[in-house]
């Protein structure tokens, strides 16, 4: 029923008033509105200036597309990293406020949790997009051919994916809430900026395991806003020990552990072991994705794709009397495949290229797996029998 109605929301475009709006661009105005209105409340409750405010959200807006505009220049793509507007907005904000001698932290908590705000609707419009969004799952959302014709990838077309998106927002949407709580409460101005990042850049490092990623993007295994989350929390944890914001001995012990939990992380990236989070990389399922077509195009003989991964792969069919089966060889050039190893990529298989079929997966012994698949069927016992074994060519699909 939670996929049913998580499919539900994957559009690109929004009908209203006769018009097709874009679903992303809606959101991102959603979330304006919904930051300006929430900064012009607070602002009321703590008797600071509206004009001040204004001046903020316009500067604020000014350096979101600044930043924007100057990721495109140096990337040459057109790319929203929130981390990269979260820190140009901060420092921008405080510097205003400086030059305006206004004071700094009570005008800060308002903006961070405005942009907060913001990127809680901001993520709901990727839900329904498709962008940032999470690995194969069983628990998730589908997206489609027109998705698809957008930029979406399209071998994940009909594949059901994490809702990480969704996760995200609402988590944001808990910290904005608190915040807004502590500023209701009259608490010491700063507290609502720490608690923001305190809580957020832990929850989005972990955010970043169930995103999907393209392994260019990871540095000893981590992406850019892995390495930014503890930097975030050890600037603010040194602020608060300094006395520039209100000390809170927890907010250390988590940026410690933090620190300790990436240097963790860093060193198990660096390993070339192949583990499950590898094997649903984006880089690598799109070198699955790849060996699996181009072994399928032979009708003859076996022909075997190799992943970077060494994660060798060939496809063919089986006449029974019950009707056409699917059959995929599973192993590993450099190691023998184990059983959860294979059960990963049956289940990716499944979803990539058998959508509407179940099928059982067969240990062959020493590291070969297969995977029987009849569509349409429940699961079923059907023997694999060995037959004498053709040439086999073999193409390595890595990048």
């Amino acid at each position: 029923m939670l996929n049913k109605n998580l499919d539900k929301l994957a559009r690109t475009d929004l009908q209203r008033f006769g018009k097709s709006w874009p679903a992303f661009r809606v959101c991102g105005y959603a979330g304006l509105l919904f930051a300006v209105v929430l900064s012009i409340t607070l602002v009321n409750r703590l008797n600071l200036s509206l004009r001040v405010i204004a001046v903020i959200l316009t500067a604020s807006t000014l350096t979101f597309l600044a930043v924007a505009m100057a990721t495109k220049i140096i990337t040459g793509t057109e790319r929203l990293i929130f981390y990269h507007d979260f820190i140009g907005v901060v420092a921008v904000t405080s510097a205003l406020l400086w030059l305006l001698g206004q004071p700094v932290l009570p005008y800060l908590d308002v903006t961070v949790l405005g942009v907060g705000a913001f990127l809680a609707c901001g993520r709901v419009g990727c839900l329904m997009v498709g962008c940032c969004h999470g690995r194969p799952s069983r628990l998730g959302i589908c997206y489609g051919e027109a998705h698809a014709a957008a930029g979406f990838t399209r071998h994940l077309v009909g594949v059901r994916l994490f809702p990480v998106q969704a996760v995200e927002s609402l988590w944001v949407l808990c910290i904005v809430l608190a915040g807004c709580g502590l500023i209701w409460l009259n608490r010491t101005p700063g507290e609502a900026t720490a608690l923001f990042v305190m809580a957020y850049c832990p929850a989005r490092f972990f955010f970043e395991v169930a995103r999907w990623r393209p392994a260019r993007e990871y540095f000893r295994g981590l992406t850019q806003p892995q390495w930014t989350s503890p930097i975030l929390m050890a600037f603010v944890a040194g602020a608060e020990l300094s006395g520039v914001l209100p000390l809170h001995q927890w907010h250390v012990v988590l940026a410690a552990c933090m620190i300790a939990t990436t240097i963790y992380f860093a060193v198990r990236g660096g390993s070339p072991k192949a583990d499950r989070y590898q094997l649903l990389d984006s880089g690598h399922v799109t070198e699955l994705a790849e060996a699996i077509e181009v072994a399928s195009r032979f009708t003859t003989g076996i022909h075997v794709g190799c992943t970077s991964l060494g994660i060798k792969i060939s496809t063919g069919k089986l006449k029974v009397d019950t009707g056409e089966i699917h059959h995929y060889a599973l192993s590993c050039r450099n190691e023998s495949l184990d059983e959860e190893a294979a059960g990963i990529l049956a289940q990716l298989i499944l979803q990539m290229k058998q959508r509407a079929a179940s099928g059982e997966l067969i240990s062959g012994g020493h590291g070969l797996f297969h995977l029987l698949v009849r569509p349409h069927a429940g699961l079923f016992q059907e023997r694999i029998w060995v037959a004498a074994t053709p040439k086999v060519q073999e193409t390595n699909t890595s990048r």
